[in-house]
C-alpha cells in the first residue's frame, strides 16, 4: 500500500514524487498538504505538449514555444492494478480542463479534454472519475500514462510535429508512449 492510499488527503513531497517511492525516516514518510504539482511534459523526441484550441498537440521544444503547464494531482483510487503505477489526475488550463480517456459511441478510447475542475474530481464517485485517472508508471527516466478506465491504452504522441496527442494500444517508433515530467 502506498503513502497516498494510506493518507488520501496527502501527497508525497517533490523528491518522492519524482522517484514514485515514499522515503521513510524515523518520523515516517515525508508528506505535504494536498494540492496539485505543476509540470511540463516532453515526449521521447523532446517535443513539448501545448494547448491549441482545446486540443493538446506535441510540437518541437523551441525557445519561443510556451509548453502547457500540467496540473497533476494524486488520486485515492484503490484497484487491482496497483502495479501499473501511481494513479493521478491531469489537467491543463489552470486546472480547468481535465484529461480524460473515454469512448465516443462505442469507438476506441480517445484522449479528451473535459471542462472539470481538478479540485472537484477527487470528490466524485469512482465510476464517474475513473476515465480521468491515469496510472503514471516509471520506465527508466521516463513515465507512461495508462488509462485506468481502459487498461492497456496509453497516452501517446506521434513523430510528426503538431499532431494531436492521442491514445494507443501499440508501442513503437510510430507512437511515443514515454514522457518526461519537468517540474515548474
Amino acid at each position: 500500500m502506498s503513502v497516498l492510499e494510506e493518507n488520501p488527503g496527502m501527497k508525497m513531497d517533490c523528491e518522492d514524487w519524482e522517484r514514485d517511492e515514499p522515503q521513510c525516516s524515523s518520523e515516517g514518510p515525508r508528506v505535504k498538504a494536498n494540492g496539485p504539482e505543476k509540470f511540463t511534459i516532453h515526449d521521447g523526441d523532446q517535443k513539448v505538449l501545448v494547448l491549441d484550441s482545446k486540443t493538446l498537440r506535441a510540437v518541437p521544444d523551441k525557445t519561443y514555444i510556451l509548453p502547457e503547464i500540467f496540473f497533476v494531482l494524486a488520486s485515492r483510487v484503490k484497484s487491482a492494478y496497483e502495479n501499473k503505477g501511481s494513479p493521478i489526475f491531469l489537467a491543463v488550463s489552470k486546472g480547468q480542463l481535465c484529461l480524460c480517456c473515454d469512448t465516443n459511441k462505442g469507438h476506441k478510447p480517445s484522449l479528451q479534454l473535459k471542462k472539470k475542475k481538478l479540485s472537484k474530481l477527487a470528490a466524485q464517485k469512482k465510476g464517474k472519475y475513473l476515465p480521468f485517472i491515469f496510472y503514471r508508471n516509471k520506465v527508466g527516466s521516463r513515465n507512461t500514462l495508462e488509462s485506468a478506465a481502459h487498461p492497456g491504452w496509453f497516452v501517446c504522441t506521434f513523430p510528426n510535429p503538431g499532431k494531436p496527442v492521442g491514445m494507443t494500444k501499440s508501442h513503437g517508433r510510430r507512437k511515443h508512449t514515454e514522457f518526461s515530467f519537468r517540474r515548474i
